[in-house]
């Protein structure tokens, strides 16, 4: 009977340890216990009591035991919590031999085997299946003082990643494997980039230190990256692969805006010129200026107009996908207005399909004799924002029809278009027609939209 009472007094004050935390580091183990009927996922919590998850950030507990804080559950999901109580689970920690490991300095062209992918990083929910690849460093990739590094990375199955964080180790029988390991590399070339993360407040001095391949600067990325500039008058808030999106303003007196790049506090070698294939180069600027210059282009274009795509600029985000785009037909919204400098239009266009793309520069031309058509989309678009109502209430049931390009969705945004589902805690008018806020779909996935387009279901 008295080891029986040890046993539960034991329990009873391990579960109380388990509790008392007011914080929970990021990367933390832990089970999902309890949800407040306060919290946004209260209706769901079927789904996830019981359920392992990883801290993606501190959490931190309120007066009455819960939790708020953002978490990767073991299904997939990641989803920030206002009210959850959780109860940390040991989590071994892993060791690696110190002979396998990088230290220092790792060249380009060095082969590695991948060691660790941890919670800090975008590819954690793949660790699985990348964890034991081998591959090949694609540029020159610095160990810091936790053993791990960031970069980008080609394997062997013949994919490629960019890590935010990643632990690699010497393949047996590589001789640039050895020679890095023994000591930093004596070139004059500059070393990975230190990027800065979290928020960045607005007027912080960087150097622009990458530029991802999504994004419109890409191509150009060697005119970009180490030059020196300032946040804009908005904070910048790092997304989960580790890029940021926002305004920025160098000292050079010119603005840009990135969909994704990253930064860094320190200087950041410049690209040389022969990163990018010249022979490319030329190629892609010569089809582009002859498809562009080719386009007929109307130049009295005015909102209301029903209007055709004829071609869309390589500056635009849409021009990877401008097959899609080009010859669709609709109406020119109220920000539609001619750019002299560029040689086309910027603005929204209310398609045919339902979308409602805002285009940065594109070539236009009036679609005449189709009033019926034009009125029918004029009115479609009337019934569904052009009240724009200045918030949707939790609950409200809706259909995506469109993300705008500043969205960190916008990449993906086909995934998203067409999909139903009901507002979460409400959405927020952004703009003339755009909203933010999250919304659950109907397939169980849900998404946390900066400016979103939707239409409101009867």
């Amino acid at each position: 009977m008295k080891k029986l009472f040890l046993l539960v007094w034991l329990g009873a004050c391990l579960s109380t340890a388990i509790f008392a935390q007011d914080k929970i580091s990021k990367g933390t183990k832990v089970k999902i216990v309890e949800i407040a009927k306060t919290d946004t996922y209260y209706d769901e919590r079927a789904t996830f009591l019981g359920q392992g998850a990883t801290a993606l950030g501190e959490l931190s507990k309120n007066p009455e035991g819960f939790y708020s804080g953002t978490l990767e559950v073991e299904n997939g999901r990641t989803c920030f919590f206002k009210s959850v109580k959780v109860s940390v689970t040991d989590a071994t920690k892993r060791t690696f031999d110190s002979k396998s490991l990088f230290t220092g300095e790792i060249p380009s062209g060095t082969k590695f085997k991948i060691l660790e992918v941890p919670s800090d990083d975008a590819y954690y929910s793949s660790k699985n299946e990348i964890e034991g690849q081998t591959g090949t460093a694609t540029t020159s990739l610095t160990i810091d003082k936790d053993g791990y590094t960031s970069g980008s990375v080609n394997t062997d199955d013949g994919k490629s990643y960019y890590f935010y964080k990643v632990r690699v180790g010497k393949v047996s029988g590589s001789s640039a494997s050895s020679s890095s390991s023994s000591k930093p590399s004596s070139s004059s070339s500059a070393k990975t980039p230190k990027y800065i993360t979290g928020t960045i407040a607005p007027g912080t001095a960087l150097y622009v230190a990458d530029v991802s391949p999504d994004d419109s600067y890409y191509s150009d990325r060697e005119k970009y990256i180490g030059k020196k500039g300032k946040v804009g008058k908005t904070a910048m808030t790092m997304k989960t692969d580790g890029y940021y999106a926002g305004d920025f303003s160098y000292d050079d007196g010119s603005t840009g805006y990135f969909y994704k790049a990253k930064f860094s506090k320190e200087p950041v070698a410049k690209l040389p010129a022969s990163s990018v294939s010249s022979s490319s180069s030329v190629t892609i600027s010569k089809s582009s200026g002859d498809e562009w210059n080719d386009a007929i282009s109307d130049d009295d274009i005015v909102a209301g107009d029903k209007v055709e795509v004829t071609a869309i600029s390589t500056e635009d985000s849409y021009y990877d996908d401008k097959d899609k785009y080009i010859g669709k037909k609709g109406i020119a919204e109220s920000d539609f207005e001619y750019d002299e400098d560029g040689g086309g239009y910027g603005g929204t266009i209310d398609l045919e399909d339902g979308s409602k793309p805002y285009f940065y520069l594109a070539k236009m031309k009036k679609v005449t004799g189709s009033s019926t058509t034009t009125s029918k989309s004029s009115s479609s678009s009337s019934s569904t924002l052009s009240s724009s109502p200045s918030t949707i209430s939790k609950g409200t049931r809706v259909v995506v029809t469109d993300v705008d390009k500043d969205d960190s969705y916008s990449s993906g945004k086909s995934t998203y278009v067409g999909k139903i589902g009901k507002v979460a805690d409400g959405l927020n008018l952004q703009g003339t027609d755009t909203y933010s806020g999250k919304i659950l779909f109907d397939d169980g996935t849900d998404a946390y939209f900066y400016k979103v387009r939707v239409t409101v279901l009867k």
